[in-house]
C-alpha cells in the first residue's frame, strides 16, 4: 500500500493527485516557466494541456464492470485500483458547495477544507443555497460561520488547535468557571435512517439505518436526502451521525479571556478541568469583555470510519440482439381471415428481446413505417423424423413424429379442441409448401422435443402439401395468435413488399433487423379441391358430381348449398388419358355430363374407369387447387 494508506477506497486522494499534476503545468492555475517553459523552437509550453491524456481509464463498461466479477475477475481490484472509470464522475463537496453559491451569487466564501462527496446531488426546485446545504452538512459532517467578511465551511472533527487548563478561564462572577450538562438518553435516538438514491441500483430510491444495541433510548430520527451514493458510503455516514450524536451530549459552558480572540466556531480544543481532559468542539462564541464559549464534546475519531466496498448486485447483461429467426407462411385461408391473409411471419428469437416491430416499405425500400408489432415470439422448431403421408379428413392413429422446440411449449388437447381448431401447425415441405396439421397428444420425450400423434393431415385445404414422406428436418410452426398476418386482401397478391424485423427498441436500419421480400401468392384465394367425387352412367353419358368446399373451414362442408366464398359457382372437369388432357368439361354447377358420343370420340369405346383432374374456378384468380381421382362409373 502507498505511505499513511488505510487500505481502503480513496476517490478524493485519486482526485487531488490529479488536480495537482494538472494545475503544474497550467498557467491558468500559476503555473510558472519554471514548471512549464516554453519552447524556443515552436513556441508553445513544453507540456500541452490539450494533449495530456490519462491512461488509466478502462473500456469496460461502468457499472457492469467491476459489478460482473463473472466476467472479469479483476472486479474486486477496482475498490483501491488506479482506475477512474466510476469515479470522475463524482462530486467532491468543495466543487458542490461551491458550485451551488456560485450559482446562488453568493461570494468570499471558503470551501477549500471540503472533500469528500458525493456522486451527485439533486436540486429539483428553486430553493435558497441554505435550504440546498444544509442536508449535506448533516451527511457530510461539516459547519458553516462567518469569520470577518468571509463565510468559512469546515469538516468536523480535526486536531485540536489549542489546549486550555482551569487556568485559562476566566472566573464569571456569578457562576462556575465550567458548567457540563449532559443530555439524558431519552433525549438521543436509539436509530438514526437517511433515505438517498443509490447510484448502484440503476438509480433507485433506498435507505440505510445505524442502530445502539445498548440504552434506554427509543428516539428514531430520519433524514431523506437528495443524495446519490452508494449503500457502504451512506452507511456510513448514518453510523457518523449517530455516534456524534451521542459523542456530543455533554455541553461545556465558560469563558475565555480576549487574548483567545484567534478561536472561532467549529475549531476543536481540549480543556483539562475537573481532574479530566474534555476534548471539546466550539459551537457558540459571544464577545463582551470576556469570550463567552458554548461548546459540546466531540470524538474526532468517529469522523474517520473506514469505508467498506459497497453491495454491488450481480449486473444483469445486457440482451443480445441479434438477427431474429423469421419464417413466412404462405397459407390457405385460415377461419376469421377476413379478408384472406396471403403470408403469415413467425417471428423467434432467444433471448427474447421485448416487442418487435415490423417494417413496411411499398415501394423500392427507400421508406420503411412501422406495420405490426410482434408482442411474444413464436413456437417453432423442426420435425426429428420422416412423416409418412397419411389420411386426410380422419383420425391418422399409427403415424407419430417427434419435433424439436426452439422455445415454447407443446400440450396436448381432446378430440373436441382439436376439431375446434386447437393444436394446429404448419410443416414444410423441401419445396416450400405448407402443410396444416393438427395433434391431439403432445408428450414430453426429450429437452424440448415432444412426439406428436393422433393427427388429423392436411386441413384447410393443405392435403396437396402432404409430403411423401415429409423428410426430418422440416419447419415447424404452431399455428395462433403469435403469427402476424403480413399482407392480406387481393390487392396484394403479386405486389413486390419489403419487410424489416427488429426490436421496438432499435430502428429498422439496425444491423439485427432481418430483411424479406415478398411476393404474394394467390393461395389465400384460391378455391379449395373439391371432394366425394363420384361418377354413374346414365342415359346420355357419364354423369360426374362433387361437394365443393368454403376456404378457411377445416374439413369438409357437407351442406347441400354451401357458401362457396366465392362471386359464381364455376368449374373445371378434365378427362385424362395418362398425362394428357383430352376434354375439359366446364359446369356452373357440382355435376356435369359427360357425353357418350364425346366419350367415343376420346376413347373410341365405353370406358371402365376415368381419370379426372376438377377445379372449382374463383373469378378473382381462376382455378383452385385440382382435387384428382380414378372414378368407376
Amino acid at each position: 500500500m502507498p505511505y499513511f494508506s488505510t487500505g481502503k477506497r480513496d476517490d478524493l486522494i485519486q482526485r487531488r493527485m490529479l488536480e495537482a499534476a494538472l494545475q503544474t503545468f497550467d498557467p491558468a492555475h500559476g503555473a510558472t516557466l519554471t514548471n512549464n517553459p516554453v519552447s524556443s523552437v515552436y513556441g508553445g509550453r513544453m507540456v500541452e494541456l490539450s494533449a495530456i491524456h490519462l491512461w488509466t481509464w478502462d473500456a469496460r463498461p461502468y457499472p457492469l464492470f467491476p459489478a460482473a466479477t463473472d466476467a472479469w475477475s479483476d472486479g474486486p481490484n477496482w475498490e483501491t485500483g488506479h482506475w477512474l472509470t466510476g469515479r470522475l464522475g463524482g462530486a467532491p463537496l468543495d466543487a458542490l458547495v461551491g458550485a451551488i453559491l456560485d450559482d446562488a451569487g453568493v461570494g468570499d466564501c471558503d470551501v477549500a477544507s471540503l472533500g469528500e462527496g458525493p456522486d451527485g446531488y439533486v436540486i429539483d426546485r428553486p430553493m435558497s443555497p441554505r435550504a440546498a446545504i444544509e442536508p449535506l452538512t448533516l451527511a457530510y459532517a461539516f459547519d458553516a460561520s462567518e469569520e470577518g467578511s468571509v463565510i468559512r465551511f469546515r469538516l468536523r472533527g480535526g486536531t485540536p488547535v489549542t489546549a486550555l487548563t482551569e487556568d485559562d478561564l476566566v472566573l464569571p462572577d456569578d457562576a462556575a468557571p465550567l458548567r457540563l450538562t449532559r443530555a439524558q438518553e431519552t433525549e438521543l435516538p436509539r436509530e438514526v435512517s437517511i433515505a438517498y438514491t443509490d447510484s448502484e441500483t440503476d438509480y433507485r430510491r433506498a435507505a440505510v439505518a445505524s442502530r445502539r444495541l445498548v440504552g434506554g433510548a427509543a428516539r428514531v430520527s430520519h433524514a431523506d436526502l437528495a443524495v446519490v451514493t452508494n449503500d457502504a458510503a451512506m452507511e456510513r455516514r448514518a453510523d457518523i451521525w449517530l455516534q456524534d450524536v451521542w459523542a456530543g451530549r455533554e455541553r461545556a459552558d465558560f469563558a475565555l479571556p480576549p487574548s483567545r480572540l484567534a478561536l472561532t466556531p467549529g475549531d476543536v480544543i481540549t480543556l483539562d478541568a475537573g481532574g479530566r481532559e474534555h476534548t471539546l468542539e466550539l459551537r457558540e462564541i459571544v464577545d463582551t469583555e470576556q469570550r463567552r464559549i458554548g461548546a459540546r464534546t466531540i470524538d474526532a475519531e468517529v469522523f474517520t470510519l473506514p469505508t467498506e466496498p459497497p453491495r454491488r448486485p450481480p449486473p444483469a447483461p445486457p440482451v443480445p440482439l441479434g438477427p431474429a429467426q423469421v419464417t413466412v407462411l404462405e397459407l390457405p385461408t385460415l377461419p376469421g381471415d377476413d379478408p384472406p391473409v396471403l403470408a403469415h411471419l413467425a417471428v423467434f428469437a432467444n433471448p427474447w428481446p421485448g416487442a418487435m416491430t415490423v417494417w413496411r416499405s411499398l415501394d423500392d425500400g427507400a421508406s420503411y413505417q412501422p406495420f405490426a408489432t410482434v408482442a411474444a415470439p413464436a413456437v417453432i422448431g423442426e420435425t426429428l423424423d420422416d412423416l409418412a403421408s397419411g389420411p386426410t379428413s380422419r383420425w391418422d392413429k399409427v403415424a407419430t413424429a417427434r419435433v424439436k422446440l426452439s422455445g415454447g411449449a407443446l400440450a396436448s388437447a381432446s378430440d373436441l379442441r382439436v376439431l375446434s381448431g386447437a393444436n394446429a401447425a404448419g410443416v414444410q415441405r423441401p419445396d416450400g409448401a405448407w402443410e396444416i396439421l393438427q395433434f391431439a397428444n403432445a408428450v414430453l420425450v426429450g429437452e424440448r422435443a415432444y412426439q406428436l400423434s393422433r393427427l388429423l393431415r392436411g386441413e384447410l385445404g393443405s392435403e396437396r402439401a402432404i409430403g411423401a414422406p415429409l423428410v426430418a428436418g422440416a419447419p415447424f410452426v404452431l399455428l395462433g395468435q403469435r403469427i402476424v398476418p403480413l399482407a392480406r386482401g387481393l390487392d396484394m397478391v403479386g405486389r413486390r413488399t419489403r419487410f424489416r424485423v427488429v426490436a421496438a427498441s432499435r430502428d429498422h436500419g439496425d444491423p439485427s433487423a432481418v430483411e424479406i421480400v415478398l411476393r404474394p401468392p394467390t393461395l389465400a384465394f384460391q378455391p379449395l379441391a373439391p371432394v366425394h367425387l363420384k361418377a354413374r352412367r346414365e342415359t346420355g353419358g357419364v354423369r360426374f358430381s362433387w361437394r365443393p368446399r368454403r376456404r378457411g373451414l377445416a374439413g369438409v362442408s357437407f351442406a347441400v348449398r354451401p357458401d362457396l366464398g366465392e362471386a359464381s359457382e364455376a368449374y373445371e372437369l378434365e378427362i385424362l388419358s395418362g398425362a394428357s388432357v383430352l376434354r375439359t368439361l366446364s359446369a356452373t354447377a357440382p355435376s356435369t355430363l359427360y357425353a357418350a358420343s364425346d366419350e367415343s370420340l376420346d376413347f373410341g369405346s365405353a370406358q371402365s374407369s376415368f381419370d379426372v383432374r376438377l377445379y372449382q374456378i374463383s373469378a378473382a384468380v381462376g382455378r383452385g387447387i385440382p382435387a384428382t381421382a380414378t372414378l368407376t362409373p
